[in-house]
């Protein structure tokens, strides 16, 4: 079925808004610790291997780097919502005219941090999976307890540096090309239709979700235009 808006507008139910709140912020603390335990073990020549960028440890705490906001990738699914990835934002002030008319509002620039993104998601779903596995053998003290357990198996996406996996379950999947060729199951994307400025534009709707380390800071509904582009649209609550 083809979603059709007709204006610049996307519409959730408050049980859905009430859902990505909660989801987000769990998503977001999940994210935060598999980066602070790569900071603490992973030695310097792997980061250079990547050509990633090691975050400073101060900066995993309050009023650094990795407590600005994160845009966080969304797709509504059959089986529900799902997250498929990750933004970190910077923040920027209004220019002083601009503010006195929109005092609440914040402007995000984007920060090319996809890779770190997707190699995140691998690290994520291989320890979900390992401790599926080997649960009964590690102890009372897993890296993540059962309710983060319970988060990544309800709003993670497998994700694989291989598409042995997928191969073997014949489940479909989407193959990133970056450094590092990353493999993720595929999500659909409901099919939306806009129209903007006397034209028509046809993609695939997605949620944006901007959250810092506690707290939902809104959401951010674009259409992903078939040559990867994003068209942003604003969210009305029903």
């Amino acid at each position: 079925m083809r979603k059709r808006v007709l204006s610049q507008e996307i519409r959730y139910g408050k049980e859905d808004v009430n859902e990505l709140e909660s989801a987000s912020i769990k998503v977001r603390n999940i994210y935060d610790k598999a980066i602070a335990m790569l900071v603490r073990n992973l030695p310097e020549s792997m980061w250079k291997l990547w050509n990633v960028q090691r975050p400073a440890q101060e900066s995993l705490s309050g009023g650094g780097e990795y407590s600005s906001p994160v845009f966080q990738k969304w797709i509504q699914s059959p089986s529900g919502w799902k997250c498929i990835g990750c933004e970190r934002h910077y923040v920027e002030s209004l220019n002083p005219a601009r503010a006195k008319e929109e005092p609440d509002k914040r402007e995000y620039i984007f920060h090319n941090g996809r890779f770190q993104s997707m190699l995140l998601q691998v690290l994520i779903w291989s320890q979900f999976e390992e401790i599926s596995l080997f649960h009964p053998f590690l102890g009372d003290a897993p890296f993540y307890d059962e309710e983060e357990m319970a988060v990544i198996s309800t709003y993670f996406v497998p994700t694989y540096v291989s598409p042995l996996p997928f191969q073997q379950s014949g489940k479909p999947f989407k193959r990133h090309e970056m450094r590092i060729p990353v493999f993720q199951e595929f999500i659909s994307a409901p099919p939306l239709l806009i129209h903007m400025d006397d034209e028509v534009l046809e993609g695939t709707w997605m949620t944006g979700v901007y959250v810092d380390q506690s707290h939902f800071l809104g959401l951010g509904p674009y259409l992903k235009n078939t040559d990867g582009s994003r068209t942003f649209m604003q969210a009305l609550i029903n």
